[in-house]
C-alpha cells in the first residue's frame, strides 16, 4: 500500500514511552530490519533478530521500551510497550488511508429476491445472488459473485469478499469477515453403508457464525447433520481449514491454515491449533489447549494442555521422544559393534 507518514503522525498513533533521534523526513514503507533503507520503518518483536538492529538502515525503529540502543544520525527510535502491537496500529491506520470509499450501492447486475430484507448503507457487488427471505444488516459489504442462500441472516458491519458462498439457513453475526472462496454451510460429509454402497445421510442443520469472527480464504464449514455447527465469538480461522458437521468451536480460538476438524468435535475457548493439525471426530478439546503444527489429536484434552506429535501427546513427552530418536543412530552403531 502507498502511504507517507511523518514521525509526528506515527507518534500520535502509537504513543511511545520514549523517543530518541533526529529523523525529520517521511516514512514511505515498512520493511524488515535487514531490508530497511532510508524512509523505512522497522521494528523488533522477536529477540532472534536483536543483532540486526545495530546494522539496520531504517529511518524509524520501534523497539521495546527497555532496549539498550542509541540511534545513529538521521534515525529516530520509538521505545514502545509492545512494538508488534504498535506496528499493528500503524498498519490499521495505513489500511484506512488506502480503503476505497464504499458507495453503499447495489450493482445493477446483482440478483436479489423480492423477499430479502436489506438494511441501510449496504453495498452489494456485481453478480452477487441474494435468495429469498435473506436478511442483511446495516453497513455490510458484499463482494462480487457472492452467493447467499435462502433464509440466511447476515449481521451488521460484515465484510464478505468476492466469491464467498453462504448456504441456506446460515446465520452470520456482526463484524464478521469472510474471505474469498470461503464456503459456509456446505453439506456435511455423512454416509451410511447400505448393501455395500455408501448412501448419503441428509444434512438438515445449519451453521452459526458468532460476532467478530474471521474466516480465511477457501475455508469450508459444513452445516450440521441436525442442529448447528457453531463458530464462537472472536475466533479467527486461517485459510484452507476444514470444519466438519456439528463441530462447536468456542470463543477467541486461533485455527491456523490447513487444519482439519472432524465432525461432532467440541473445541473450548481460547484454543490454539497449529497449521496442518488434524482432530478426529467426537472429541472434547478443553479450554486453553495448544496443539502444535501437524499434530494428530485422537483423544480428549485437559484444560491448558500443550500437545505435539502424531498421535498427539504432551509437549514434554513428545520432546523426550524426539530427543531419543535423534540419539538412536549412534546407539545402534554402538550396539552393532558389541
Amino acid at each position: 500500500m502507498r502511504f507517507q507518514l511523518s514521525p509526528e503522525e506515527i507518534r500520535s498513533i502509537v504513543n511511545p514511552k520514549q523517543i530518541c533521534g533526529n529523523f525529520t523526513g517521511n516514512i514511505i514503507q515498512i520493511t524488515s530490519l535487514q531490508e530497511a533503507q532510508s524512509g523505512s520503518l522497522s521494528f523488533l518483536a522477536n529477540p532472534k533478530y536483536m543483532r540486526n538492529v545495530v546494522s539496520s538502515q531504517a529511518s524509524l525503529l520501534l523497539l521495546p521500551k527497555n532496549f539498550d540502543y542509541t540511534p545513529r544520525e538521521n534515525q529516530t527510535v520509538f521505545f514502545c510497550e509492545n512494538p508488534s502491537i504498535s506496528l499493528s496500529k500503524i498498519c490499521q491506520h495505513i489500511a484506512k488511508l488506502n480503503e476505497h470509499s464504499i458507495s453503499h450501492e447495489i450493482h445493477s447486475s446483482a440478483i436479489i429476491h423480492s423477499t430479502a430484507k436489506l438494511a441501510q448503507n449496504i453495498s452489494i457487488g456485481p453478480y452477487a445472488t441474494i435468495e429469498e427471505h435473506v436478511s442483511i444488516g446495516k453497513n455490510t459489504v458484499i463482494g462480487s459473485g457472492v452467493f447467499i442462500g435462502n433464509h440466511s441472516s447476515i449481521g451488521y458491519d460484515v465484510k464478505i469478499f468476492p466469491n464467498v458462498s453462504v448456504m441456506p439457513f446460515s446465520t452470520i453475526g456482526n463484524h464478521v469477515i469472510l474471505h474469498s472462496g470461503a464456503v459456509i454451510g456446505s453439506d456435511g460429509f455423512g454416509f451410511e453403508k447400505v448393501d455395500g454402497c455408501h448412501e448419503k445421510v441428509p444434512q438438515i442443520g445449519n451453521v452459526i457464525i458468532e460476532d467478530y469472527v474471521d474466516i480465511g480464504a477457501n475455508t469450508t464449514i459444513d452445516r450440521a447433520r441436525f442442529a448447528s455447527t457453531i463458530v464462537g465469538w472472536g475466533t479467527k480461522i486461517d485459510n484452507l481449514v476444514q470444519i466438519g458437521h456439528n463441530v462447536k468451536i468456542g470463543k477467541n480460538c486461533i485455527i491456523v491454515a490447513q487444519v482439519g476438524i472432524a465432525g461432532s468435535t467440541t473445541i473450548g475457548d481460547n484454543v490454539m491449533i497449529g497449521g496442518q493439525a488434524g482432530i478426529t471426530g467426537h472429541l472434547h478439546i478443553a479450554d486453553g489447549t495448544q496443539i502444535g503444527a501437524q499434530s494428530g489429536v485422537i483423544k480428549d484434552t485437559e484444560c491448558n494442555s500443550t500437545l505435539l506429535g502424531s498421535p498427539a501427546a504432551s509437549y514434554k513427552e513428545t520432546a523426550r521422544q524426539f530427543a531419543s530418536l535423534a540419539k538412536l543412530p549412534e546407539a545402534l552403531r554402538k550396539f552393532n559393534k558389541t
